[in-house]
């Protein structure tokens, strides 16, 4: 902070500039320790284009350390909006005359929402395909009031697609579903692309999604 508002004073750009120097040294101190990061992209956001650029810079020295830098962003939307989200963080950008350049996010896998069903999947399910890239989709969240829509039981048809009787709930189907999204994308290891978001906050739950 000293250093930043010594330079900028008391401006946005010094408290982005701060984000850049804690960020890189946490960096410096866990690459070691650890296989990868996950920034928050929010946080950068609030500060504006100064933001952007210590998010860009951020992930772009985490990867120069060896991390797979994952972006929390909690993207989702359809259409054209979902495949530019896409673009932006997991593939190519358009240019001019049809021409594409690689996105300035430096980063591996992107955080992503479902609830707008595979529409707001299949973009950057593509994306991830093509760039070798990954993506981790919502399907039991950490906050308390999670339950109120992820923890609802639905009807006893919606597992039948599955092969399941009895009745789940909504985070249970979106789990199935993500398998069925990533189905064809089982590499070697035994692992697709696709992975989930499940709060550690909810260890039970956790387990269930992991069988």
């Amino acid at each position: 902070k000293v250093i930043q508002t010594t330079i900028h004073g008391e401006t946005v750009q010094a408290a982005a500039g701060s984000f850049l120097e804690f960020g890189k040294g946490i960096i410096d101190a866990v690459y070691d320790l650890v296989p990868c990061v996950k920034p928050q992209i929010a946080f950068y956001e609030q500060y504006g284009h100064f933001g952007i650029k210590a998010f860009e810079e951020t992930c772009a020295y985490a990867r120069e350390k060896g991390l797979i830098v994952i972006a929390d962003g909690k993207r989702n939307d359809i259409g054209t909006t979902a495949e530019a989200y896409a673009a932006a963080y997991l593939g190519e950008v358009p240019m001019f005359e049809g021409a594409v350049a690689e996105s300035s996010f430096k980063v591996d896998a992107l955080t992503v929402t479902p609830y707008l069903g595979y529409d707001g999947i299949k973009p950057f399910r593509e994306a991830c395909r093509k760039k070798g890239k990954g993506m981790f989709v919502l399907v039991k969240t950490s906050n308390p009031s999670s339950v109120d829509l992820q923890d609802q039981l639905l009807d006893e048809k919606a597992g039948e697609g599955f092969g399941l009787n009895g009745r789940l709930k909504n985070y249970e189907l979106i789990a199935h579903l993500l398998e069925s999204w990533g189905a064809d994308e089982v590499g070697e290891c035994g692992y697709s692309f696709m992975g989930a978001v499940v709060g550690a906050t909810f260890p039970e739950q956790a387990q269930e999604i992991r069988a």
